[in-house]
């Protein structure tokens, strides 16, 4: 507990909140998570540390990142607050070479083929390259993209503003499939006392 404690200041400059600690240290044992905490209380930082933390650590771990959001304009913030974090990370956690941050929107299209060490793209971007129909990628090379999203950890945020009927109930059936193969986060602010049992009873392990 002690090395995540230390990591987690570097990271941030803070120490870590008792639920951002036991999210870090779930997450790297490979469990499945529904984190449920305000808005402006350390999700994205939550998110980002296990990543980075693995390597450190020792700790086998995916070496990719796709971290979803609902919105355009909320990847491009994400990205920009994540780079920052990485080079306070850097100064003091040297990588063997520099992590690649990439954004994959509708509006910029930058990495289609989802090869960044951590990506920030929209529900639909993730969707239609898990369904093998990824947007700016011929069908030859579709597999590619389902195959990344198998072989990452995978971060969801701001579920509750998902379509409940249509991009949510997809996202679940997904999640469904690559349960046990790598391990995902799922973050809100609020959501319904049902959605929240429904991820529960079927994804989630704590």
């Amino acid at each position: 507990m002690l090395p995540i404690n230390q990591y987690f200041h570097t990271l941030t400059g803070f120490p870590p909140r008792q639920f951002q600690l036991e999210t870090i240290e779930k997450i790297l044992d490979r469990e499945n998570i529904l984190l449920r905490a305000p808005t402006g209380s350390g999700k994205t930082e939550t998110a980002i540390a296990p990543f980075l933390f693995a390597k450190p650590l020792q700790i086998d771990f995916p070496n990719k990142l796709i971290y979803v959001v609902p919105l355009r304009t909320l990847a491009n913030s994400l990205r920009q607050r994540t780079e920052i974090l990485i080079q306070r990370w850097s100064t003091i956690h040297p990588t063997p070479r520099h992590l690649t941050v990439t954004l994959q929107t509708g509006e910029n299209p930058e990495d289609p083929r989802f090869e960044g060490d951590i990506i920030f793209c929209t529900i639909d971007q993730m969707l239609s390259s898990f369904l093998n129909i990824p947007y700016s990628v011929g069908r030859g090379s579709a597999n590619v993209n389902a195959g990344a999203i198998f072989a990452s950890y995978l971060v969801f945020d701001e579920l509750h503003l998902l379509d409940p009927e249509r991009s949510f109930t997809t996202l679940l059936k997904i999640l469904q499939q690559v349960k046990g193969i790598t391990p995902f986060l799922l973050m809100t602010a609020t959501l319904t006392d049902e959605l929240s049992r429904q991820i529960y009873h079927n994804l989630v392990d704590k």
